[in-house]
């Protein structure tokens, strides 16, 4: 029970850790193409790459200082480092069918949901507005 205590605390903490990192630097805008948001995917993807190509070679994290950084702080910073992994992992595992669909679903109805959220978003006002 304590050591899921622990593990709970440590993504809480990574995650406040991670969305500070990522506010910070998604002011990092060059005119109108998202330089800040590139970076934190980007660096994302390399920091998950990196920590679970170590661990796959050797343990030297504790499941909570792991927790803290993959799951906390990376997964706080940005989903897209999750979202990266799954892909390549898929690939590794020769599931390239699966890591298309992957992709293509994320993207694609990730951004109708976006559009369908900005239309729903718009005709809604909240009360005494």
């Amino acid at each position: 029970m304590i050591e899921r205590l622990e593990i709970w605390m440590a993504v809480a903490c990574g995650g406040a850790g991670g969305a500070v990192a990522r506010y910070a630097l998604s002011h990092w805008v060059v005119r109108k193409f998202p330089m800040g948001t590139f970076v934190v995917n980007v660096a994302g993807c390399l920091l998950i790459g990196l920590i679970v190509g170590s661990l796959q070679q050797r343990e030297w994290l504790s499941p909570v200082l792991r927790h803290l950084l993959i799951a906390g702080f990376l997964g706080s910073l940005t989903t897209f480092s999750t979202f990266g992994y799954q892909c390549v992992q898929m690939l590794i595992d020769g599931n390239l069918q699966l890591a298309l669909l992957n992709v293509l679903a994320n993207t694609s109805v990730g951004f109708a949901a976006v559009g369908i959220g900005l239309w729903l978003g718009a005709g809604w006002t909240p009360a005494g507005h």
